[in-house]
């Protein structure tokens, strides 16, 4: 598996305090899915504006988290939601979701960085 979270990078951020690293990831598995859903009703209900508005956050949240493929796919989810191109946004949120599950998957292999 590819380098989902830049860990070195994280931990720069947060001045090596990777208690605290781990305590912002956390928080964010435990919300992604609600923010994911948030995403998927703007565009069912072609909110596009709302959900450029919601990509936005989302993205400076990844940029923080140092998740380069999941910051990339939301600046593009952030501008085609603006040119308000459901066919595009929709497969665009699907490999959201995707890549947001293996970033999980990526950090729970690596736990043994926090320590």
């Amino acid at each position: 598996m590819s380098k989902k979270i830049d860990f070195t990078e994280l931990f720069e951020r947060v001045s090596d305090n990777k208690e605290f690293a781990q305590r912002m990831l956390e928080n964010f598995w435990s919300t992604w899915l609600v923010r994911m859903d948030r995403l998927e009703a703007n565009l069912n209900e072609e909110k596009y504006d709302d959900l450029a508005d919601g990509a936005h956050q989302l993205k400076g949240i990844l940029g923080n988290l140092s998740m380069h493929k999941g910051f990339d796919l939301l600046k593009t989810i952030h501008l085609e939601a603006k040119l308000k191109n459901p066919r595009k946004l929709v497969k665009l949120l699907d490999q959201l979701k995707k890549e947001l599950i293996a970033c999980e998957a990526y950090y729970r292999e690596h736990l043994d960085l926090f320590k």
